[in-house]
Protein backbone atom coordinates (compact mmCIF):
# COMPACT_ATOMS: atom_id res chain seq x y z
CA UNK A 1 0.00 0.00 0.00
CA UNK A 2 1.56 3.42 -1.09
CA UNK A 3 2.28 5.74 1.57
CA UNK A 4 -0.15 8.62 0.42
CA UNK A 5 -2.76 5.55 0.61
CA UNK A 6 -1.80 5.40 3.82
CA UNK A 7 -1.99 9.32 5.12
CA UNK A 8 -5.56 9.54 3.64
CA UNK A 9 -6.99 6.05 5.17
CA UNK A 10 -5.64 7.56 8.49
CA UNK A 11 -6.88 11.10 7.90
CA UNK A 12 -10.65 9.73 7.53
CA UNK A 13 -9.80 7.01 10.55
CA UNK A 14 -9.06 10.57 12.60
CA UNK A 15 -12.17 12.30 11.04
CA UNK A 16 -14.68 9.19 11.75
CA UNK A 17 -13.09 9.11 15.48
CA UNK A 18 -13.59 12.69 15.92
CA UNK A 19 -16.97 12.99 14.63
CA UNK A 20 -17.93 9.71 16.87
CA UNK A 21 -16.61 11.57 20.27
CA UNK A 22 -18.99 14.62 19.45
CA UNK A 23 -20.68 15.08 23.09
CA UNK A 24 -24.64 15.11 22.18
CA UNK A 25 -26.54 18.35 23.46
CA UNK A 26 -30.70 17.43 24.82
CA UNK A 27 -32.95 20.41 24.65
CA UNK A 28 -36.42 20.98 24.49
CA UNK A 29 -38.24 22.60 20.83
CA UNK A 30 -41.59 23.12 19.33
CA UNK A 31 -40.66 21.99 15.96
CA UNK A 32 -42.11 19.24 16.14
CA UNK A 33 -45.87 19.54 14.31
CA UNK A 34 -47.23 19.35 17.36
CA UNK A 35 -46.50 22.41 19.09
CA UNK A 36 -45.87 21.16 22.22
CA UNK A 37 -42.36 21.38 23.44
CA UNK A 38 -40.53 18.16 23.13
CA UNK A 39 -36.89 16.73 24.43
CA UNK A 40 -34.73 16.35 21.03
CA UNK A 41 -30.99 15.22 21.50
CA UNK A 42 -28.45 16.15 18.74
CA UNK A 43 -24.72 16.80 17.89
CA UNK A 44 -22.81 19.14 19.42
CA UNK A 45 -22.54 21.09 15.82
CA UNK A 46 -25.90 20.79 15.35
CA UNK A 47 -26.57 17.98 13.12
CA UNK A 48 -28.59 14.38 13.72
CA UNK A 49 -31.63 16.15 15.41
CA UNK A 50 -34.06 13.39 16.92
CA UNK A 51 -36.91 13.47 18.98
CA UNK A 52 -36.82 11.44 22.00
CA UNK A 53 -40.56 12.95 23.48
CA UNK A 54 -44.18 12.38 22.36
CA UNK A 55 -45.88 13.79 25.51
CA UNK A 56 -49.33 16.08 25.73
CA UNK A 57 -47.43 18.53 27.83
CA UNK A 58 -44.74 20.87 27.48
CA UNK A 59 -41.25 18.81 28.62
CA UNK A 60 -38.40 21.15 30.46
CA UNK A 61 -35.01 21.33 31.33
CA UNK A 62 -33.20 17.46 30.45
CA UNK A 63 -30.51 16.76 32.40
CA UNK A 64 -27.62 14.12 31.33
CA UNK A 65 -26.31 10.62 33.69
CA UNK A 66 -23.34 10.89 34.50
CA UNK A 67 -22.44 8.37 31.52
CA UNK A 68 -24.08 9.63 29.45
CA UNK A 69 -26.47 7.19 28.60
CA UNK A 70 -29.83 8.26 30.43
CA UNK A 71 -31.98 11.77 30.29
CA UNK A 72 -34.21 13.18 33.51
CA UNK A 73 -36.74 15.87 32.58
CA UNK A 74 -39.52 17.58 34.03
CA UNK A 75 -43.19 18.54 32.49
CA UNK A 76 -45.06 21.74 33.03
CA UNK A 77 -47.13 20.11 35.72
CA UNK A 78 -44.61 19.00 37.81
CA UNK A 79 -43.65 15.32 36.96
CA UNK A 80 -40.24 13.78 37.08
CA UNK A 81 -39.87 11.40 34.01
CA UNK A 82 -36.33 9.31 33.37
CA UNK A 83 -35.34 8.31 29.41
CA UNK A 84 -33.16 4.85 30.36
CA UNK A 85 -31.04 4.41 27.24
CA UNK A 86 -30.97 6.72 24.80
CA UNK A 87 -28.96 4.91 22.36
CA UNK A 88 -32.03 2.32 22.19
CA UNK A 89 -35.00 4.63 22.35
CA UNK A 90 -37.58 5.31 19.67
CA UNK A 91 -40.00 7.96 19.60
CA UNK A 92 -42.34 5.27 20.75
CA UNK A 93 -40.95 4.50 23.80
CA UNK A 94 -42.57 6.48 26.64
CA UNK A 95 -40.54 7.68 28.95
CA UNK A 96 -40.47 6.62 32.68
CA UNK A 97 -42.18 8.18 35.20
CA UNK A 98 -40.44 8.89 38.07
CA UNK A 99 -41.73 10.96 40.87
CA UNK A 100 -43.89 14.27 40.98
CA UNK A 101 -41.63 17.47 41.29
CA UNK A 102 -39.40 19.13 39.19
CA UNK A 103 -35.79 20.11 38.18
CA UNK A 104 -34.51 16.97 38.46
CA UNK A 105 -30.72 16.34 37.94
CA UNK A 106 -29.05 13.19 38.25
CA UNK A 107 -26.56 12.15 41.52
CA UNK A 108 -22.97 10.65 40.62
CA UNK A 109 -23.80 7.07 40.69
CA UNK A 110 -26.77 7.68 37.76
CA UNK A 111 -29.40 5.40 39.99
CA UNK A 112 -30.61 8.17 41.90
CA UNK A 113 -32.20 11.59 41.52
CA UNK A 114 -32.88 14.73 43.29
CA UNK A 115 -35.52 17.03 42.55
CA UNK A 116 -37.75 19.88 44.15
CA UNK A 117 -41.31 19.52 44.91
CA UNK A 118 -43.55 20.51 48.37
CA UNK A 119 -43.04 18.52 51.50
CA UNK A 120 -45.80 20.60 54.22
CA UNK A 121 -46.45 22.90 51.84
CA UNK A 122 -43.00 24.07 51.64
CA UNK A 123 -40.13 23.55 48.66
CA UNK A 124 -37.60 21.02 49.60
CA UNK A 125 -35.25 18.86 48.18
CA UNK A 126 -35.68 14.89 47.74
CA UNK A 127 -33.99 11.97 46.56
CA UNK A 128 -35.39 9.12 45.28
CA UNK A 129 -33.64 5.59 43.84
CA UNK A 130 -34.24 5.08 40.35
CA UNK A 131 -33.45 1.17 40.16
CA UNK A 132 -34.96 0.14 43.37
CA UNK A 133 -38.71 1.24 43.22
CA UNK A 134 -37.78 2.93 46.91
CA UNK A 135 -40.12 6.40 47.48
CA UNK A 136 -38.19 9.68 47.82
CA UNK A 137 -36.72 11.11 50.78
CA UNK A 138 -36.96 14.57 51.31
CA UNK A 139 -32.97 15.62 52.24
CA UNK A 140 -33.74 19.20 53.62
CA UNK A 141 -35.46 20.67 56.50
CA UNK A 142 -38.47 22.53 55.45
CA UNK A 143 -37.09 26.50 54.73
CA UNK A 144 -38.05 26.59 50.84
CA UNK A 145 -34.90 24.79 49.70
CA UNK A 146 -34.25 24.85 46.02
CA UNK A 147 -31.58 25.40 43.22
CA UNK A 148 -29.70 22.57 44.55
CA UNK A 149 -26.17 20.93 42.95
CA UNK A 150 -23.94 18.31 43.86
CA UNK A 151 -20.16 17.89 43.94
CA UNK A 152 -18.54 15.38 41.56
CA UNK A 153 -17.48 13.38 45.17
CA UNK A 154 -21.40 12.87 45.65
CA UNK A 155 -20.82 14.11 48.84
CA UNK A 156 -22.17 17.51 49.43
CA UNK A 157 -25.13 18.67 47.88
CA UNK A 158 -25.44 22.67 47.67
CA UNK A 159 -28.49 24.88 47.79
CA UNK A 160 -30.46 27.59 48.66
CA UNK A 161 -32.69 28.05 51.87
CA UNK A 162 -34.21 30.84 53.70
CA UNK A 163 -32.40 31.43 56.96
CA UNK A 164 -33.93 33.92 59.22
CA UNK A 165 -35.80 35.88 56.48
CA UNK A 166 -33.41 35.79 53.92
CA UNK A 167 -31.99 33.07 51.39
CA UNK A 168 -28.80 31.79 52.09
CA UNK A 169 -26.24 29.19 50.25
CA UNK A 170 -26.67 26.03 52.20
CA UNK A 171 -24.16 23.06 51.92
CA UNK A 172 -25.24 19.18 53.05
CA UNK A 173 -22.73 16.89 53.98
CA UNK A 174 -24.18 13.40 52.90
CA UNK A 175 -20.87 11.62 55.09
CA UNK A 176 -22.13 13.11 58.27
CA UNK A 177 -24.48 11.20 60.41
CA UNK A 178 -25.54 13.92 62.71
CA UNK A 179 -28.21 16.10 62.83
CA UNK A 180 -26.14 18.81 62.18
CA UNK A 181 -25.05 17.60 58.64
CA UNK A 182 -26.37 20.93 57.13
CA UNK A 183 -24.50 24.14 57.37
CA UNK A 184 -24.76 28.07 56.41
CA UNK A 185 -21.92 28.29 53.28
CA UNK A 186 -22.72 32.21 52.48
CA UNK A 187 -21.51 35.09 54.66
CA UNK A 188 -23.61 38.46 53.76
CA UNK A 189 -27.52 38.77 54.41
CA UNK A 190 -28.86 39.38 50.67
CA UNK A 191 -30.09 36.98 48.74
CA UNK A 192 -28.15 34.30 47.78
CA UNK A 193 -29.48 32.31 44.45
CA UNK A 194 -27.84 29.72 41.58
CA UNK A 195 -25.20 28.02 43.86
CA UNK A 196 -22.30 25.98 42.13
CA UNK A 197 -19.54 23.98 43.22
CA UNK A 198 -16.08 23.23 41.55
CA UNK A 199 -15.04 20.00 40.66
CA UNK A 200 -12.70 18.93 43.89
CA UNK A 201 -15.48 21.07 46.10
CA UNK A 202 -13.35 23.31 47.29
CA UNK A 203 -15.00 26.68 45.93
CA UNK A 204 -18.20 27.18 46.08
CA UNK A 205 -19.78 29.94 43.64
CA UNK A 206 -23.46 31.95 43.62
CA UNK A 207 -24.84 35.24 43.06
CA UNK A 208 -26.21 37.76 45.94
CA UNK A 209 -29.24 40.70 44.74
CA UNK A 210 -29.41 43.11 47.20
CA UNK A 211 -32.60 45.31 48.10
CA UNK A 212 -32.68 46.99 44.16
CA UNK A 213 -32.29 43.07 42.96
CA UNK A 214 -28.59 44.07 41.85
CA UNK A 215 -26.72 40.73 41.88
CA UNK A 216 -23.28 40.54 42.44
CA UNK A 217 -21.31 37.06 41.79
CA UNK A 218 -19.51 35.60 44.92
CA UNK A 219 -17.14 33.24 45.42
CA UNK A 220 -16.46 30.96 48.95
CA UNK A 221 -13.15 29.81 49.52
CA UNK A 222 -10.68 28.44 52.18
CA UNK A 223 -13.26 29.42 54.27
CA UNK A 224 -13.54 33.06 53.16
CA UNK A 225 -16.49 34.83 50.79
CA UNK A 226 -15.26 37.63 48.08
CA UNK A 227 -17.14 39.52 45.75
CA UNK A 228 -15.77 38.66 41.94
CA UNK A 229 -18.16 40.78 40.13
CA UNK A 230 -17.80 44.29 41.08
CA UNK A 231 -18.16 47.27 38.62
CA UNK A 232 -20.54 45.27 36.57
CA UNK A 233 -24.40 45.41 36.07
CA UNK A 234 -26.44 42.93 37.99
CA UNK A 235 -25.09 39.60 37.59
CA UNK A 236 -26.72 36.04 38.08
CA UNK A 237 -26.47 32.25 37.59
CA UNK A 238 -22.43 31.46 37.96
CA UNK A 239 -20.95 28.10 36.50
CA UNK A 240 -17.61 26.62 36.85
CA UNK A 241 -15.80 25.47 34.08
CA UNK A 242 -15.49 21.36 34.09
CA UNK A 243 -11.38 22.60 35.46
CA UNK A 244 -12.86 25.50 37.49
CA UNK A 245 -10.41 28.14 36.49
CA UNK A 246 -13.29 30.21 34.99
CA UNK A 247 -16.55 30.99 35.73
CA UNK A 248 -19.56 32.10 33.01
CA UNK A 249 -22.25 33.95 34.15
CA UNK A 250 -25.08 36.24 32.80
CA UNK A 251 -25.28 40.26 33.26
CA UNK A 252 -28.43 41.90 33.28
CA UNK A 253 -28.15 45.56 32.32
CA UNK A 254 -31.97 47.10 31.91
CA UNK A 255 -33.73 44.95 29.16
CA UNK A 256 -30.16 43.36 27.43
CA UNK A 257 -29.64 39.51 29.18
CA UNK A 258 -25.40 38.79 28.25
CA UNK A 259 -23.13 35.78 28.50
CA UNK A 260 -19.85 36.60 30.37
CA UNK A 261 -16.68 35.23 31.16
CA UNK A 262 -13.98 35.38 34.04
CA UNK A 263 -11.25 33.63 35.79
CA UNK A 264 -12.39 32.37 38.97
CA UNK A 265 -10.50 34.91 41.04
CA UNK A 266 -12.40 37.53 39.15
CA UNK A 267 -10.12 39.06 36.77
CA UNK A 268 -10.53 39.03 33.25
CA UNK A 269 -14.05 39.57 32.43
CA UNK A 270 -15.39 39.88 29.16
CA UNK A 271 -18.39 39.85 27.18
CA UNK A 272 -19.04 36.58 24.85
CA UNK A 273 -21.14 38.51 22.45
CA UNK A 274 -23.53 35.37 21.93
CA UNK A 275 -25.97 35.56 18.87
CA UNK A 276 -29.59 34.99 19.01
CA UNK A 277 -30.63 37.43 21.80
CA UNK A 278 -30.94 37.55 25.30
CA UNK A 279 -29.61 34.49 27.37
CA UNK A 280 -32.14 32.35 28.74
CA UNK A 281 -29.98 29.40 29.89
CA UNK A 282 -26.52 27.97 29.47
CA UNK A 283 -23.82 24.84 30.33
CA UNK A 284 -20.10 24.50 29.71
CA UNK A 285 -20.02 21.17 27.16
CA UNK A 286 -15.97 21.24 28.10
CA UNK A 287 -13.42 23.92 29.17
CA UNK A 288 -13.57 25.70 25.79
CA UNK A 289 -17.11 25.68 24.74
CA UNK A 290 -20.88 26.64 26.06
CA UNK A 291 -23.89 25.79 24.96
CA UNK A 292 -26.86 28.33 25.61
CA UNK A 293 -30.36 29.35 24.64
CA UNK A 294 -30.87 33.04 23.71
CA UNK A 295 -33.47 34.75 21.58
CA UNK A 296 -36.61 36.95 22.70
CA UNK A 297 -40.31 36.93 23.68
CA UNK A 298 -41.15 34.60 20.47
CA UNK A 299 -38.28 32.79 18.95
CA UNK A 300 -35.30 31.20 21.18
CA UNK A 301 -32.37 29.40 19.52
CA UNK A 302 -29.43 27.23 20.88
CA UNK A 303 -26.17 27.81 20.23
CA UNK A 304 -22.47 27.14 21.27
CA UNK A 305 -19.76 29.37 21.51
CA UNK A 306 -15.76 28.80 21.91
CA UNK A 307 -14.49 31.24 24.41
CA UNK A 308 -10.86 31.01 23.15
CA UNK A 309 -11.90 31.52 19.23
CA UNK A 310 -15.16 33.35 19.69
CA UNK A 311 -16.57 31.15 17.03
CA UNK A 312 -20.72 31.14 17.86
CA UNK A 313 -23.16 28.71 16.12
CA UNK A 314 -26.63 28.59 15.94
CA UNK A 315 -27.43 25.21 16.47
CA UNK A 316 -31.16 24.62 16.64
CA UNK A 317 -33.12 27.32 15.10
CA UNK A 318 -37.01 28.65 14.88
CA UNK A 319 -39.55 28.43 17.16
CA UNK A 320 -38.45 27.77 20.67
CA UNK A 321 -35.80 25.77 21.26
CA UNK A 322 -34.16 26.04 24.76
CA UNK A 323 -32.46 24.81 28.56
CA UNK A 324 -29.53 22.94 26.32
CA UNK A 325 -27.91 20.43 28.45
CA UNK A 326 -24.57 18.50 27.36
CA UNK A 327 -23.44 15.61 27.82
CA UNK A 328 -20.32 15.42 30.46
Amino acid sequence: MSLKKILIMSALLFTGIGFAQQKKIAYCSNINGSGIRQIFIMNEDGSDKKQLTKLDENCMKPRWSPDGKQLVFYTETGKNYLIRNIDSLSTSDAPYFVAPGYNPSFLPDGAQIMFNDEYDGVTSIFIVDTTAGSEALVISDGRYSNMQTISDAGNQIIFSQFINGYKSIMSADLDDTTDNYISKVSRNDEANLEPDISIDGSKIVYASFDNNLKGTIRIFADNKETALSKGLPSSNVPRFSPDANKIAFVVIDGSDVSLYLMDSDGSNKRNLNVTGGNIGTFQWVDNDKIVYDAGTETRLSVGIVNIKTGDNKLLADGGFNLQPSSQK
